[in-house]
């Protein structure tokens, strides 16, 4: 595991993961039950499109919920702090030895075992979420996939999941690795890395045959 210390969202952080799987868009190598996505093919092609122009090529700037969300993270952290006693350290960016894959978690908590990922959600869905989580146990299915490959990429033995607002009810949901499902994420990986690579070649002899 490799700590970068770049800024989110910064022209660095975008270099250092440009051409790379992340955790963000892990929901596009495979669902949230381990089965490959439909959209694995399509996330092969855009990874190599970033890798040939040697930047991200369709940067997502966000949108008013995103902004929200980055705003109110610091407050979040802090409130996790102090429900868990713990420090939280902010990293910008992580990835394997090899620099195969990476993830930007929300932190690494003090203990060197667990990670933190906040969620700042519109108050119908966070409600939604709490109470969904409350009757019958159950993660939100829309991070798995994030979560369970940012503990693997990081080494982690759990990830605490924050679904924070700071006028209603937050909870903390502990989440420990599925490693039947990590490894229906490395098997994902193999595929998206042999098919952006496939493509990439592809790029290479189209602009030869260009530059004739």
């Amino acid at each position: 595991m490799i700590i970068h210390n770049v800024t989110q969202g910064t022209d660095e952080w975008f270099a250092i993961r440009c051409g790379i799987p992340t955790t963000s868009a892990f929901s596009s190598m495979v669902t949230s039950t381990g089965n490959l996505s439909k959209s694995i093919d399509d996330y092969a092609i855009t990874l190599a499109a970033d890798m040939f122009a040697g930047k991200s090529l369709d940067e997502f700037q966000g949108n008013h919920y995103t902004e929200r969300g980055t705003a109110l993270e610091p407050e979040a952290r802090n409130f996790y702090e102090v429900q868990k006693n713990m420090d939280v350290q902010e990293v910008g960016f992580i990835t394997d030895d090899l620099h195969t894959w990476g993830c930007s978690p929300d932190g690494l908590v003090s203990d060197g075992l667990g990670m933190l990922e906040i969620k700042c959600q519109i108050p119908k869905n966070h409600i939604k979420c709490i109470i969904d989580y409350k009757k019958n146990g159950k993660v939100p299915t829309k991070y798995i996939q994030q979560i369970q490959g940012q503990m693997l990429i990081a080494n982690r033995q759990y990830c605490d999941l924050l679904l924070y607002h700071p006028h209603l009810p937050s909870l903390i949901i502990r989440i420990l690795p599925d490693l039947d499902f990590q490894l229906k994420l490395v098997e994902a990986l193999d595929v998206v890395i042999k098919n952006r690579d496939d493509t990439f070649n592809i790029l290479k002899q189209e602009m030869k045959h260009e530059l004739k």
